[in-house]
């Protein structure tokens, strides 16, 4: 069993003592976007959230992570019965999101859109995200590999899950 599989293992067993351990990374749940209202406690009652487009955070930066895993898992699914280059796609991604591809500040696959507005500032610290958004990714993609019957598509999401744990260790040093 590899390094990932044994922390997504690990990770599911948690999600039944605490389920919000797994919010982020169970790849069959639809990725929710921020809520437009915000429910008050003392009268029952919703208000408004305030409208100005505030700069996405950890919350969002996470929920955009958990997206993008689902799509790209989504997209190779259909590269597979379509009779499409899985590997290529993964490695694409891979390249893209292990820094090795297109050079971002936070890695991000080119082909999917970015979570924060392009350029500078960036409303979270590279050097802090990078890691953790590589993590999240391993941990989604894993999540597939080990709930999916085809055996060859559940390797490749696996090696993709593998790279990026890698990348996520080598990155949080």
């Amino acid at each position: 069993m590899t390094l990932v599989r044994q922390a997504a293992t690990l990770i599911q067993l948690l999600g039944r003592l605490h389920p919000e351990a797994l919010d982020g990374i169970r790849p069959h749940l639809p990725v929710l976007g921020p809520t437009r209202h915000v429910h008050l406690a003392a009268s029952g009652q919703a208000a408004p959230l305030n409208p100005q487009p505030l700069p996405p955070g950890a919350p969002e930066l996470r929920l955009a992570v958990s997206g993008t895993v689902n799509a790209v898992a989504n997209t190779a699914i259909t590269a597979r019965l379509s009779g499409g280059d899985v590997r290529a796609i993964l490695g694409e991604v891979g390249d893209d999101w292990c820094g090795t591809g297109h050079q971002a500040k936070i890695p991000w696959p080119k082909h999917w859109p970015l979570p924060w507005p392009p350029g500078e500032p960036y409303p979270i610290d590279p050097d802090y995200a990078t890691p953790a958004v590589q993590a999240q990714a391993a941990l989604g993609f894993e999540a597939y590999a080990g709930s999916i019957a085809d055996k060859e598509l559940g390797a490749a999401f696996s090696e993709l899950a593998e790279r990026l744990a890698d990348a996520a260790i080598r990155n949080a040093g």
